[in-house]
């Protein structure tokens, strides 16, 4: 079995919830030896959110947590005491990469500031993800997913093509979009500094903030607004036709029909339907100018029509189209079954689960899923090789600093 394409590295993670972990995971997924900090007793916050095998709430059970901190190590420190803190450095001192995402200022303010860390290891990367960020008017604003995805013009977007903007308000999308955005964001970063430092020897600070991840998704409607000052708009009217989803018999499918060859894919794959086949909609202005009388055709053929017949001979006619999948459909496609995209995880806790495999796959490096640490699994081994006896372990814990 080849080695992983970051064995060589070593990260602390003192990062909780979504954004922090999300990053160290794909780190430690692709070979890297992750020590998650987690605080003594309670560990990780998202130990305590579910989903929970049978429902039942157990901090070592949350598909949550699991899935975040695969192929970690977990190590119950608190660094704001005195013994936590030499740990700490002690930890830091032959780290490659330390993530958090603690608001702007908490490391300086237990004794752990970004020059503090770099006269410790001056070839240390500290990525801090946060939502603004480690400057500017809204440093110190509080931020969560909601917030950063509300805040974005991404947010704005959801949903485009409405009939009234009043009524029809934006909406957040499911799940940490936002903060995921943000840990990908870092995670790029990262890796950009160890090949900065690999040419200098010197390591630096990656300033990653979620808010501005999420905005980033959006430089299309920036750069028109930019270049010739034309705000983006959720109302139907003023946009390309199609881009919304469509139902069918049996769900939902997306596809387009601005481009003439895909008006004319689109019709072949409806039958050629004679309310279809009139020359106002033959040109893309004709089908803009009469989108409201097209889309109203186009609803009713595609309403006696399956997903599958769609999509699939849609592909076949060189149809841009696609299915819009529930969350069950999506775990069940054959493709991404046939991709592996999901691996069977063993759990001593929790049991055995399917999880979604590493983002990306490699030939000379293929990343490996493990399962995720028990709170705490690894202090012995950790401590141990940074030289604390078996009566500093026990001196350390009755003190309530691991």
């Amino acid at each position: 079995m080849p080695n992983p394409a970051l064995n060589d590295l070593r990260v602390i993670e003192f990062a909780e919830m979504v954004s922090g972990p999300m990053c160290g995971k794909m780190f430690a997924d692709m070979g890297a030896e992750v020590i998650k900090i987690e605080p003594p007793g309670r560990g990780d916050e998202a130990r305590s959110h579910p989903p929970y095998p049978g429902d039942v709430p157990h901090p070592e059970k949350s598909g949550f947590f699991l899935y975040l901190n695969t192929s970690k190590k977990s190590l119950t420190l608190d660094p704001a005491s005195p013994g936590g803190l030499e740990v700490f450095k002690r930890l830091i001192a032959d780290a490659d990469i330390l993530i958090e995402n603690h608001r702007p200022g908490y490391l300086e303010s237990i004794g752990l500031g970004y020059e503090t860390l770099r006269a410790l290891n001056p070839g240390l990367i500290l990525t801090s993800i946060t939502p603004f960020g480690q400057s500017g008017p809204y440093r110190d604003w509080k931020g969560t997913d909601l917030i950063e995805w509300a805040m974005s013009l991404t947010g704005y977007n959801t949903p485009t093509l409405v009939d009234d903007v009043d009524k029809e308000n934006p909406l957040r999308a499911p799940g940490h979009a936002a903060e995921m955005m943000g840990a990908t964001n870092a995670a790029a970063a990262t890796m950009m500094a160890l090949f900065h430092r690999d040419a200098t020897g010197a390591g630096q600070w990656v300033d990653a903030p979620c808010w501005q991840a999420t905005v980033n998704t959006s430089k299309l409607e920036m750069a028109a607004y930019s270049y010739v000052g034309i705000p983006f708009s959720r109302l139907r009217a003023n946009v390309q036709v199609g881009l919304e989803p469509l139902p069918c018999r049996d769900g939902y499918i997306y596809t387009l029909w601005a481009a003439d060859s895909h008006w004319k894919a689109l019709r072949t794959l409806l039958g050629d339907p004679p309310e279809l086949v009139n020359e106002i909609f033959d040109t893309h202005a004709g089908r803009h100018e009469n989108d409201d009388i097209l889309r109203t055709l186009i609803r009713q053929n595609l309403a006696q029509h399956d997903m599958d017949h769609l999509v699939t001979e849609g592909q076949r006619l060189g149809l841009t189209i696609g299915p819009v999948h529930t969350v069950a459909q999506a775990a069940h496609h054959p493709h991404l079954e046939a991709r592996g995209a999901f691996v069977e995880i063993d759990h001593p806790a929790a049991g055995s689960f399917k999880f979604p495999r590493s983002l990306v796959q490699m030939t000379a490096t293929p990343p490996e899923s493990i399962r995720a640490p028990l709170l705490g699994e690894h202090n012995v081994s950790i401590l141990s090789r940074l030289g604390y006896t078996g009566e500093d372990l026990r001196r350390l814990q009755s003190a309530g600093v691991i």
